[in-house]
C-alpha cells in the first residue's frame, strides 16, 4: 500500500510539473547565465585552478557546480507545492483518506528529485554545447543518479520547511537563507585549496561539497577510489537522514492548522 500511495502522489506531482512549462524555463535562466557569463568572465583564472591540479578550463571546472546549483534550487524550491496543497484543500482531502502520511512526503520528494535531474540534464547539455568535455559520455548516467540522490536529500529540507512554515513568506525566507550560502560554501566556483582554512573546514561540512567534487571527478575522468567512496558515503548518509527527518516532521506537522 505504501508503495502504491507513494507512486500516486509522485505521479500527481509530475503531472503538475508538466503544466508549468514557463516556470521550468525561468528556473533554467539563472544556471544558464552562470555557466555562460561567469564561465567566460573568469576564464583567465585557468592558471589559478591549474595550480591545484585541475588541468581543464575554468568553465569545465565550474560546470559541475552549476549542475548542482540547478539541483539545489529546483529541489529546495519544490516544497512550495506543499504550501499550496495545504492552502487550497488538497492536503485535507489526502489526510482524510487511508493514505500513509509518509507516502505523501516521499512521493513529493521523489517527484522533486526527478524534476531536478531533468533540469540539471539540460544544463549539462548547455555545458557540452559550450565546449565542456566529459572523458567518458557514459558517465552522464551516474552523474544524473548522483543528482537524483542529492536532490532527494535537498527536497527533504524543502518539505521540512514547508511543513513547519505558517506562511509563504516564512517558507521563502528560510529557503533563500539556505540555498545560496550552501552553494557558495562549496568548491563549485573555486577550489577548496584556495579558501582560508576556517572556510574550507566549513565547506567540508556541506553535503554540496561532496556532490560537486564527485561530479567533477566523473567529468574529468580523474577518479580516485577513496575520494569517490567518501563522497558517495556522505551523500547517501545525507539522503537517509533528510528523508527520515522529512517523513517524521511532515507526519507530525501536516495535521496542524495552516
Amino acid at each position: 500500500m505504501m508503495l502504491s500511495d507513494t507512486y500516486t502522489i509522485f505521479w500527481r506531482e509530475m503531472k503538475r510539473y508538466r503544466k508549468s512549462r514557463s516556470g521550468v524555463l525561468i528556473r533554467l535562466i539563472q544556471p544558464a547565465i552562470w555557466i555562460i557569463v561567469i564561465g567566460n568572465t573568469f576564464a583567465s583564472t585557468k592558471p589559478l585552478i591549474q595550480s591545484v591540479g585541475f588541468s581543464g578550463s575554468y568553465i569545465e571546472f565550474m560546470a559541475p557546480g552549476v549542475i548542482m546549483l540547478t539541483a539545489i534550487f529546483t529541489s529546495i524550491f519544490g516544497g512550495v507545492n506543499t504550501l499550496w496543497d495545504r492552502r487550497y484543500g488538497f492536503m485535507n482531502k489526502a489526510l482524510t483518506s487511508p493514505i500513509s502520511r509518509s507516502s505523501i512526503a516521499l512521493g513529493k520528494m521523489l517527484a522533486i528529485s526527478l524534476i531536478s535531474a531533468m533540469q540539471s540534464s539540460l544544463i549539462l547539455g548547455i555545458a557540452l554545447a559550450l565546449g565542456v568535455s566529459i572523458t567518458n559520455l557514459l558517465m552522464v548516467i551516474p552523474i544524473m543518479l548522483i543528482v537524483i540522490a542529492f536532490s532527494l536529500g535537498f527536497s527533504g529540507i524543502s518539505v521540512v520547511v514547508a511543513a513547519t512554515s505558517k506562511s509563504q513568506e516564512t517558507f521563502w525566507g528560510v529557503i533563500n537563507f539556505l540555498g545560496m550560502p550552501l552553494f557558495m560554501l562549496s568548491p563549485a566556483l573555486f577550489p577548496l585549496e584556495l579558501l582560508p582554512n576556517w572556510l574550507a573546514f566549513v565547506a567540508k561540512l556541506n553535503p554540496v561539497t561532496y556532490s560537486v567534487l564527485l561530479i567533477r571527478e566523473m567529468m574529468s575522468g580523474k577518479i580516485q577510489a577513496f575520494s569517490v567512496a567518501l563522497d558517495i558515503a556522505v551523500i547517501c548518509g545525507f539522503v537517509v537522514v533528510m528523508v527520515a527527518l522529512a517523513s517524521y516532521v511532515f507526519t507530525r506537522e501536516v495535521n496542524k492548522p495552516f
